[in-house]
């Protein structure tokens, strides 16, 4: 069956193909609860969540995200405040993916229910969008704008009505989550691949990826002329892109950047395992590239052979740069697994050719579908891992939080205090420390939310158990910030008020200097040094 036929002609749904649709949607559906049930069980605001939850100011429209906003009003049907109503926006985000796996059934003519959950699976799963289901208020739009971004490819006929409905359907993905778009473009270099595999004449496929190039390009520059410009803040300055061809290192610089925190963010022994399986799901483009171009080579002119050849070779490197997107023409980009959506559809888009690809080639399906069971098992294992560590690092925070709360409680009755200032951190708790030891991506999925280091997080951590109490860390005044140095190196000449495990309490003044860790004692004997060697050279 050829991509046409798949995509434009009037098939009515027989009821073979209902249950069909039902199967793939059910079995995802079972696939994704594994990833998203050890998120729901740690129960850990994530990230934004903090002040969105305890607040409930969104934020969303001055990062280009206006139908979030949206979506959440109609939702919630709010009025100046939201509230936390997951899991339900989290439950939502899976079941968005489990209709994205029907869509790819459908599109890609995958008749096995099983074949289309796994290979439509790594959309939802792969270990870089943990961070997007972790959210609790963001989660639902996030996946939304996935949809969004592959609807043009997955359900919109070949036509011109269709071509504009991909240009709406890609405008609002991105006023739903931005770095989506980067799925939209790995899918269309994967049209490309199925159209060789399927022996598309050559006009036909330039023409069909130069529209598809032309509609993204499109919905990116009426993006940034309606919503783009009314971006500001932090999120305008990450977002500002390079200026001309002298920043085009900028660009190589990114991809260096980008795919070295990925690798980063396995051990040696998980690249192992996977990397030969990533190595042959990207040799299929490669062959099928190749195939197409000697196939053609006696039709064509010798240039036009030449650059068949060639695109069949760097197909595989297109694809890596497609995962990033837009983004890698960011002076700063920001480097974070939630903006890595193209991942998932870089992995999706490989299975599907290599499941087309087998298909063709009369050879068994079953090579695609241990690949994929492979891929899921590890997805699986990380997912319940990430999860557990969230949930021992939750406890962990909360009891030290809540004992925090009670002693300064204790002091309030007898003192007057009226600020905290805070200094150390609390790290990980044991268990979580442990996993990101094993797996690193930990490390950048899970920040520890009381430590002197992270202004923002502690201060709205904090707030839930010390709402009575100003922190002198967070957005300090004039004031605060002369007042801050002699209040801890007076905390290093009396003795603790309380003492625990995990912190102590020194109560200078009206202020209580809260310290975590072995920080005080080690800048209280840095301190003290300092102040002998000076009195030393005084003498000497």
């Amino acid at each position: 069956m050829s991509l046409s036929i798949s995509r434009d002609a009037p098939v009515s749904a027989s009821p073979e193909s209902v249950r069909s649709d039902h199967s793939v949607f059910v079995i995802l559906l079972a696939l994704y609860f594994l990833i998203l049930f050890p998120i729901l069980r740690a129960n850990r605001y994530f990230d934004d969540d903090l002040k969105r939850a305890l607040i409930g100011r969104t934020g969303w429209d001055s990062n280009g995200r206006p139908l979030t906003t949206l979506l959440m009003r109609l939702l919630q049907g709010y009025d100046r405040a939201m509230v936390d109503i997951s899991p339900l926006t989290q439950i939502g985000a899976i079941a968005i993916f489990s209709w994205l796996g029907v869509l790819i059934a459908r599109r890609y003519a995958i008749r096995s229910p099983w074949m289309a959950a796994l290979v439509a699976f790594p959309l939802g799963a792969q270990p870089f969008y943990l961070e997007n289901l972790s959210y609790k208020f963001d989660a639902l739009s996030m996946s939304v704008a996935m949809l969004l971004a592959l609807l043009p490819m997955l359900a919109f006929k070949d036509n011109r009505r269709g071509w504009w409905l991909g240009v709406l359907s890609l405008f609002a993905s991105l006023s739903f989550y931005q770095p989506a778009i980067n799925a939209c473009l790995i899918f269309i270099l994967l049209d490309v691949a199925l159209a060789q595999l399927h022996d598309q004449p050559p006009r036909r496929l330039a023409l069909q990826f130069l529209s598809r190039i032309w509609q993204a390009g499109l919905a990116m520059l009426v993006y940034e002329l309606v919503i783009g410009i009314h971006i500001h803040g932090w999120v305008k300055q990450q977002g500002e892109k390079i200026h001309g061809l002298h920043d085009l290192p900028v660009i190589r610089a990114n991809i260096v950047d980008f795919y070295a925190f990925i690798a980063h963010s396995f051990s040696q022994q998980w690249w192992r395992f996977f990397t030969p399986i990533l190595i042959l799901l990207a040799l299929f483009p490669m062959a099928i590239g190749i195939r197409y171009a000697i196939r053609v080579r006696r039709t064509q002119p010798v240039w036009a052979s030449a650059g068949l050849f060639a695109i069949s070779l760097l197909l595989p490197l297109a694809a890596l740069a497609s995962a990033l997107g837009p983004m890698l023409l960011l002076l700063r980009p920001e480097i974070e697994p939630r903006v890595l959506m193209g991942i998932g559809a870089l992995l999706a888009a490989a299975l599907i050719v290599m499941q087309a690809a087998l298909q063709q080639w009369q050879s068994s399906g079953k090579w695609t579908l241990s690949v994929a069971c492979m891929l899921a098992l590890g997805m699986c294992v990380f997912a319940s891992a990430y999860g557990n560590a969230l949930g021992e690092q939750k406890n962990y925070e909360d009891r030290i939080a809540a004992g925090l709360a009670e002693d300064l409680a204790e002091l309030k009755a007898s003192h007057t205090i009226d600020s905290f200032l805070l200094e150390g951190g609390i790290g990980y708790s044991p268990i979580t420390a442990h996993v990101a030891e094993q797996f690193p991506l930990v490390h950048t999925l899970i920040i520890p939310y009381i430590s002197v280091g992270d202004a923002f997080h502690s201060h709205m951590f904090l707030m839930y158990y010390l709402p009575d109490l100003t922190d002198m860390g967070f957005e300090p005044s004039a004031t605060d910030l002369q007042r801050a140095p002699g209040l801890l190196a007076r905390s290093c000449q009396m003795p603790a008020a309380r003492t625990t495990r995990f912190y102590s309490l020194y109560l200078v003044d009206d202020t209580v200097v809260v310290t975590l860790g072995p920080a005080h004692q080690q800048r209280c004997a840095t301190n003290a040094l300092s102040g002998q060697v000076g009195l030393s050279a005084r003498f000497d």
